[in-house]
């Protein structure tokens, strides 16, 4: 059975609260923006008891005005289709608390007759199966009389209360982006992505129902690390992403991506997909499907390092904002010389237990004894004789939210421009270390001539610039060796399994000499 709230759920107030509100003088029409805007202006007035009263003539005679979230009559119509039972779960009074008693209950009723979800040749909603309780408690009692499998709710206080059933998937409905999502609720942005959610994320449910198998699902090319699918929905396509997972890599990439995209998005930054569902004990997430293509080597020029850089800087603005604690520390975050060394140092020591079970191994491990360890010692050696702390960190006030493997090959040409994706790794980090990834990252280079330019643009929201600087000129040759090291992580048991999930199996051995040959070019300027 799967459970789903009313208000602010299945009903969208979006327009109406500004209409009426309007419309009753209670607010001028530049303060109309959202129901949150009038809540807070009445607020600010001392008028809760006109926000009170403006709430019952919503949910009461005017509830024929709202309309139906996009996508969520289309899911219903999927779960009949499918044969999964689906039951309307809400906490909604029989009378508003102040104003006129209209019948709340009726009004909730006549809409959902009005809108067709009990037509039998429509949704086929069983009247029996609509609760409209008057108590948070009784509603949480109803979801687990109900024996819900999922619960699909605006509010994350439903969703997180100590007495909400145990073993029910909690899925946060969350279309504007207003909440942080604790690890433990999936995340629903638009009923459009929520039949792909299902599809991918519950076998037992949508796939055993339609006797299809997830292989049979559109998988795109290109991911090294993930399987990622084009899923097809009523809104148009949208993108699935099945994260990699393995016992000796045990990074939440999922999590991390969807806090980072989370974030931005609330935050207006547009250069994104937007995150539409995950479901992490799948380890799946649904994002907007971006049409374009991607960057060849080569083709990067200062306009597309001015889009990168205006990117990171529009994150960036809000790293104060109260919002940004919550979200992680980066994969591989560095905040002192002493880290950014003892990261290449784990990678370095690592690649020297490659076993030679093949010639391409044996050339590998030939690679690193002869050339990228000599490299990486007089690198070394360089910054420890820098005259700079290696243990003093970095200020919290000079570090900056990092989308982490940050590059032109993680992007999308659109007709809007570059579109940024990828943030399995993004969190917290030394501003440095994103700069330093950004031009050291082989796959799509970005020309040094254009190093300035960046750090030029980004400065106003990094702290001290000339620091910055300073930093990134030291940690450049650090970075190309740790780029070498993460090229050589095909001759690794979980490096070679995370690109084996990703890709499957075929042509792994011309993927191996492919990165041996590009090593041995990044090799060679730091060759003594």
């Amino acid at each position: 059975m799967i459970g789903v709230d009313f208000d602010n759920t299945i009903v969208c107030y979006d327009d109406v609260f500004g209409r009426v509100a309007v419309e009753l003088g209670l607010v001028p029409p530049e303060v109309a923006t959202s129901k949150t805007a009038i809540r807070d202006h009445l607020r600010s007035l001392g008028q809760e008891d006109r926000w009170t009263a403006l709430q019952g003539t919503i949910y009461g005679p005017r509830m024929m005005d709202a309309r139906p979230f996009p996508g969520v009559v289309e899911f219903f119509a999927a779960c009949r289709a499918a044969g999964l039972p689906v039951a309307i779960v809400s906490h909604r009074t029989r009378v508003p608390y102040l104003g006129e008693p209209h019948d709340l209950h009726a009004a909730a009723r006549d809409w959902l007759v009005r809108h067709g979800f009990h037509e039998p040749a429509g949704l086929g909603l069983p009247e029996e199966r609509v609760f409209l309780e008057e108590t948070k408690e009784a509603k949480l009692a109803r979801i687990a009389e109900l024996g819900c499998t999922h619960f699909i709710d605006d509010l994350p206080e439903l969703l997180t209360n100590p007495r909400f059933p145990a073993n029910v998937r909690r899925i946060l409905f969350d279309p504007h982006g207003q909440h942080g999502v604790p690890p433990y609720l999936d995340l629903l942005s638009s009923w459009h992505a929520a039949p792909a959610l299902f599809e991918k994320g519950d076998a037992a449910l949508f796939l055993a129902s339609r006797k299809r198998a997830a292989s049979a699902l559109p998988r795109l090319s290109g991911g090294g690390n993930n399987r990622v699918y084009r899923i097809e929905t009523a809104a148009g396509p949208v993108l699935l992403k099945e994260y990699f997972r393995h016992a000796a890599d045990p990074r939440d990439r999922l999590g991390a991506e969807q806090a980072f995209l989370q974030f931005a998005w609330a935050h207006r930054v547009r250069a994104i997909p937007q995150p539409l569902a995950c479901d992490r004990g799948a380890g799946i997430g649904i994002y907007e499907f971006l049409a374009g293509r991607k960057l060849a080597p080569g083709e990067v020029t200062a306009a597309h390092v001015d889009e990168a850089a205006a990117f990171l800087a529009a994150v960036n603005r809000h790293r104060h904002d109260p919002a940004a604690d919550a979200l992680p520390v980066a994969s591989e975050a560095c905040f002192s010389l002493a880290e950014h060394l003892a990261c290449v140092d784990r990678r370095v020591a690592r690649l020297t237990t490659i076993q030679p079970e093949s010639d391409l191994d044996r050339q590998a491990a030939a690679l690193v004894a002869t050339r990228l360890v000599p490299a990486w010692n007089r690198v070394r050696a360089t910054v420890a004789a820098s005259g700079l702390s290696l243990d003093e960190p970095l200020a919290a006030a000079d570090r900056v939210i990092s989308p982490s493997d940050f590059g032109f090959h993680n992007c999308i040409v659109t007709p809007a421009g570059l579109r940024f994706i990828d943030f399995e790794y993004a969190g917290w980090d030394d501003p440095a270390k994103t700069v330093c990834d950004f031009f050291c990252q082989p796959a799509v280079p970005v020309p040094r001539e254009h190093l300035e330019r960046f750090l030029a643009a980004i400065a106003p929201v990094t702290g001290d610039g000339d620091t910055l600087r300073g930093r990134a000129a030291l940690l450049l040759p650090v970075y190309e060796l740790k780029w070498c090291c993460i090229m050589l992580n095909e001759f690794l048991p979980a490096g070679n399994d995370r690109r084996s999930f990703a890709r499957g199996h075929e042509r792994h051995e011309a993927r191996q000499l492919n990165q041996i040959r590009k090593v041995e070019a990044a090799l060679a300027p730091l060759d003594a």
